[in-house]
C-alpha cells in the first residue's frame, strides 16, 4: 500500500506504511489526541521547535517528543526541580503558547533539544495557580465567622456544641446551680426541727 497522508495537526506528510507497521509511535499519538484537539494541537507545534535547521524532524523524532511528554499530560503533572506540579491542559496549553510566542519574537535559541524550559514555563504556572488558591483560601477564612470553642473531654467544639453536651437540653445557669447545691453539707437534725418548729409554732414537738 502506498500513498501519504498530511497531519491536520501540523501538515507534515507521513507514509501509510509507517502509520500500519509502527504501531508504538501510533498509539502514543492516538493517547494525545484522546485528551482533545487544543492540545495535540498545542504538542504538534511545540514538536517544530526542535526541527534542525533548514529542515524538520523525521516522524521517528516527532513521536519520540510527543513520547516524552504523554505520560506527564497525563497525569496531569510534572516533575520539576525535585517536587511535582499540578499541572492542568489549560496549563499546557498556555505554557506551549508562552514558547512559540517567544519563537515568534526571535527569543528562543532553536531549535530546542531539552523539555527544561517548557517545564520552567509550566512549573511558574503551576506555582502561580497554587498562589491564588492558598489566597482564596484564606480571603475565605476571614470572611466566615468566627465561632468561639472550648475543650470538652479534651476534643475542641464550638461554645454551642459544648454546652448541648454538658448540659444537655438544661439552661447552663440551672446546671451551676444544681451541681453547687449537690456540693452542700446535709442540714442537722435539730435545724431542721427547729425551722419546722419556727414555720409551724402550733404544732407539737
Amino acid at each position: 500500500m502506498s500513498g501519504e497522508l498530511s497531519c491536520p495537526v501540523c501538515g507534515t506528510t507521513i507514509s501509510m506504511e509507517h502509520l500500519l507497521i509502527n504501531a508504538d509511535d501510533r498509539s502514543v499519538v492516538l493517547r494525545l489526541l484522546a485528551m482533545g484537539t487544543p492540545i495535540g494541537a498545542a504538542v504538534g507545534q511545540y514538536t517544530r521547535l526542535f526541527d534542525p535547521p533548514k529542515s524538520r524532524l523525521t516522524m521517528r523524532k516527532q513521536a519520540r517528543i510527543v513520547k516524552e511528554l504523554v505520560p506527564d499530560i497525563e497525569r496531569r503533572a510534572i516533575t520539576h526541580r525535585g517536587r511535582d506540579w499540578a499541572v492542568s491542559l489549560p496549563m499546557w496549553e498556555a505554557g506551549i503558547d508562552q514558547m512559540l510566542d517567544a519563537r515568534n519574537a526571535g527569543k528562543l535559541d532553536l531549535p530546542m533539544t531539552s523539555h527544561r524550559y517548557l517545564y520552567a514555563i509550566l512549573a511558574a504556572l503551576a506555582d502561580k495557580a497554587e498562589g491564588e488558591q492558598e489566597a482564596e483560601a484564606l480571603a475565605a477564612a476571614r470572611a466566615a465567622p468566627r465561632q468561639a470553642t472550648v475543650t470538652v473531654r479534651g476534643q475542641p467544639l464550638p461554645m454551642g456544641q459544648a454546652l448541648q453536651q454538658v448540659f444537655g437540653n438544661q439552661d447552663p445557669t440551672l446546671a451551676k446551680l444544681d451541681a453547687e447545691r449537690g456540693t452542700y453539707a446535709p442540714m442537722p437534725a435539730a435545724a431542721r426541727a427547729q425551722l419546722a418548729k419556727l414555720k409551724n409554732p402550733g404544732a407539737k414537738p
